[in-house]
This record gives structure tokens, C-alpha cells and sequence, in this order.
């Protein structure tokens, strides 16, 4: 991927293992990320869930050595800050709107060659929109 102000900015990814009772945390610089809310009208009020889009070009990071980044992980715009096991549970989006929760994960190859990662999640009114990539 050529250098684009579009992949300016820096997310730190946390990747929790149980096993291990360990946190890892990655500074991932040169992606793009966007996070926001989305609310919809229902019948019986707003319903509001999380919108998220994180794209790592190769060029910034090599998936699979340089970080790793599987549903469940949890990012944060910036460099965010130091967590060990005990603070997992509590670094939810619930205690802190800057945290995300990846539902999905897509390695984008060009060429046969991987050429970008991709990684989201999505809501919709009936709950989450992630378990439409396996239909």
C-alpha cells in the first residue's frame, strides 16, 4: 500500500490470554480507524450499539508476527495505556467509550499476497451484524 493520510493514525491492540493470565498489548502506527455508535428507531425505543472499522496495511504491521489480532481483542485509539490481567475484565466499552471489541477479522489479499487486514464489528437492531460473514 502506498503512504496515504488516510493510514495516519495509531490504535493499540490487547489481546488477553487466559491461559497465561497475561494481557499482550501492540502498538500498531500507520492504520485507520474509525469508531463510532450507531443508534436505530424501534418500536420500543433507540436501540444503540457500536460501529467499528480498523484496516492494517503490511506495510505497517505483518500479521501473524508482527501482532496478532483475533475476535475478542480489544483496541483503543492511540496509544493506550498499560493493562495487566486483573484490569481485563473491567477494559470494556461499557467502563470506557474509547475501548472496542472485535467481532470479525479478514485478512485481504491482492495477488495471492496478503496485502491488508481488516477488523470490525457492526450492530444492527436484531444484535450483533458479525454472523452475516459466515452465511
Amino acid at each position: 500500500m502506498r503512504k496515504s493520510r488516510l493510514f495516519c493514525q495509531t490504535v493499540t491492540l490487547y489481546h488477553g490470554d487466559g491461559a497465561a493470565r497475561r494481557v499482550t498489548r501492540t502498538v500498531l502506527h500507520g492504520v485507520y480507524w474509525q469508531h463510532g455508535r450507531r443508534r436505530t428507531p424501534a418500536a420500543d425505543g433507540t436501540a444503540e450499539g457500536a460501529v467499528l472499522l480498523l484496516v492494517v496495511p503490511e506495510t505497517a504491521a505483518r500479521y501473524g508476527s508482527g501482532y496478532t489480532l483475533e475476535p475478542g481483542d480489544r483496541l483503543y485509539p492511540g496509544e493506550g495505556p498499560e493493562l495487566d490481567w486483573d484490569g481485563w475484565p473491567a477494559f470494556v466499552p461499557g467502563a470506557d467509550p474509547r475501548v472496542a471489541v472485535v467481532q470479525y477479522v479478514l485478512p485481504m489479499e491482492r495477488g495471492g499476497v496478503l496485502h491488508h487486514v481488516e477488523a470490525g464489528a457492526w450492530w444492527t437492531g436484531s444484535g450483533t451484524g458479525a454472523h452475516s460473514l459466515t452465511n
